[in-house]
């Protein structure tokens, strides 16, 4: 695919620290069957006026781009960097996407176009605290929206292992509680309570009258004979 053998290219462009009026020739060298051939009739359009000189690498890629990289995956990828947000994803993984994507869109922002893509795609709770600190170029902004990330974790894992903790000691509470309350316990006092009045009845059994104490309670009432 094109679009990988650019990204080698520029690899290999940036090992060697090659110079700017050497990219194209240099470029040139890797052709091999058609692109050979399209290249060729692009130095003699050149030559004869027919269109403008490829002086630098960045020209060069946006002639083969036309070329081997169709419409709709170019459209396609010009989408993907205008809705580009980071996410439920950590803040490098969503920096590294973002620079692949410019670079496969050929967009050649400066420092600050980079800089506004990149906060602007940051989750709503990092970027909101990125934006109060103040940074000059691209890498500066990425270590700062990483160390955000990093400490907003950190409070949340605090926060649910509070919360978990609580929640468990309230748990042990309410179990010894409901321990202490519970049926069975229940059930055995009432059953040790039954022993009891069985063993004596007298505690809880009252006594009755005897015939003598009601004989004597007639004849005072003064109705017998």
């Amino acid at each position: 695919m094109y679009l990988e053998w650019e990204a080698k290219v520029e690899q290999l462009f940036n090992v060697y620290e090659v110079a700017e009026d050497q990219k194209v020739r240099l470029a040139s060298l890797e052709f091999l069957d058609y692109t050979i051939q399209w290249w060729h009739q692009i130095v003699m359009d050149i030559g004869l006026n027919k269109r403008p000189v490829v002086v630098s690498w960045n020209n060069l890629k946006e002639c083969m781009r036309e070329l081997f990289v169709p419409p709709p995956y170019r459209k396609e990828l010009l989408l993907k960097l205008q809705w580009l947000h980071q996410g439920p994803r950590m803040v490098d993984e969503y920096f590294k996407d973002l620079e692949t994507t410019l670079t496969k869109t050929n967009m050649h922002d400066n420092e600050d176009s980079k800089m506004a893509r990149f906060v602007s795609g940051l989750r709503r709770e990092i970027q909101d605290i990125v934006e109060l600190y103040e940074y000059s170029y691209l890498k500066k902004v990425v270590h700062l929206a990483i160390k955000v990330e990093s400490q907003l974790l950190k409070k949340t894992t605090f926060k649910n292992t509070h919360n978990d903790g609580f929640y468990k000691s309230s748990q042990k509470d309410t179990n010894k509680n409901f321990t202490k309350s519970s049926p069975s316990n229940f059930s055995k006092e009432t059953t040790y309570h039954l022993k009891v009045s069985k063993n004596n009845p007298s505690t809880c059994t009252p006594k009755l009258p005897t015939k003598t104490s009601s004989t004597k309670c007639f004849k005072c009432s003064g109705l017998g004979t």
